[in-house]
């Protein structure tokens, strides 16, 4: 029976470091062993909560990103605490003596001393007196040494990629003059019809979003931040990328625009638009919604939108494509709708 307990003590410890290890020294999206599925059904609460008690949403959920954190944090040392306690647990009293006299057998006393041993606080007033009990000792000590400071270096490494994040998103914010709208960012672009300097602003934003989307990669944990202004909204953020390149590709004249229009810029802004809404739909949207069909009424709100974005470029002096009716595609479209439209 002991050896079962310490088996399962010892799995506990090696879920625990094989997360930490996912999370933070490989972090990918969609690597994680726990701290993803931990972060998407924190989210699922934290919505659920919005929905139920009487506070207004984002005043509830801007607090879910920071309070995922935490609960990651306190679950790795958690089961690190639990794993190491149930492997020194069968030996208390025996490998394990207190300097005191009567030494304790109970589990509280094996997760006092585990505690007191992850944390490098010393030995307290329980001593290990075998070689193995010893070297576990100095194994968890180390363990915790390192697993703090990588932690340490996680918080730092997401809250510099939210403020890298969080400068993109007001970059877009006051280019669109709060407007929200990719066309007002071109039309102050393109003012007087002039595009020739618009390739590197192009540029730019291109860089910025594939920064983004790296971020969004190597921390998932990013996904789940979310502020009370709007601006700072990772859609709103997608939807004016995506809109930029998808007038640019769609509404300007070829011919005169050919050198922004064919551009890497504008290339490497589609693709990489295209990218993060395909991963954000896949992260967050059920399966069953990976494909869906527009109404009419919603159909024609967005047409409308478009239409507009072009008078707004034409009013400006910016030359759009004679039959650009015929052209036009909407980024509220599923992926393999958008993606069929440039086939």
């Amino acid at each position: 029976m002991g050896l079962l307990v310490q088996i399962a003590g010892a799995g506990l410890v090696v879920i625990s470091l094989i997360d930490i290890y996912l999370t933070v020294l490989f972090p990918r999206l969609g690597s994680s062993l726990l701290s993803l599925p931990l972060g998407k059904g924190m989210w699922r609460l934290f919505r659920l909560l919005a929905r139920t008690v009487p506070y207004k949403d984002e005043k509830l959920l801007s607090h879910s990103g920071p309070a995922l954190i935490i609960v990651t944090v306190t679950l790795w040392v958690s089961l690190l605490i639990c794993g190491f306690a149930l492997i020194v647990w069968v030996d208390l009293g025996s490998a394990i003596q207190s300097n005191n006299g009567w030494t304790e057998t109970d589990f509280v006393s094996a997760l006092y001393y585990s505690g007191f041993s992850l944390t490098t606080l010393g030995t307290g007033d329980l001593s290990p007196k075998t070689d193995f009990q010893r070297l576990l000792m100095i194994l968890e000590a180390a363990l915790g040494f390192s697993i703090f400071t990588l932690t340490i270096t996680y918080l730092l490494s997401i809250y510099s990629a939210l403020i890298r994040r969080n400068t993109f998103a007001l970059s877009l914010h006051h280019r669109s003059a709060g407007t929200a709208d990719a066309a007002e960012i071109l039309a102050r672009l393109g003012a007087s019809g002039e595009l020739s300097g618009v390739q590197q602003d192009i540029s730019d934003m291109a860089r910025d979003l594939i920064n983004l989307l790296e971020s969004q990669h190597s921390y998932p944990a990013l996904l789940f931040f979310r502020f009370r202004q709007a601006y700072y909204a990772l859609p709103r953020i997608l939807l004016l990328a995506m809109d930029t390149a998808t007038l640019i590709r769609s509404a300007l004249n070829t011919e005169k625009y050919r050198s922004l229009v064919h551009s890497t810029a504008v290339a490497e802004l589609w693709g990489g638009s295209l990218q993060l809404l395909t991963e954000l739909s896949s992260f967050f949207l059920p399966k069953s919604r990976s494909s869906f069909h527009i109404n009419e009424s919603l159909e024609q709100v967005w047409r409308k939108r478009y239409y507009d974005a072009v008078e707004k470029l034409r009013a400006e002096g910016i030359e759009t494509a004679d039959r650009f009716r015929d052209r036009c595609f909407f980024v509220h479209l599923s992926t393999p709708q958008v993606e069929s439209l440039f086939n």
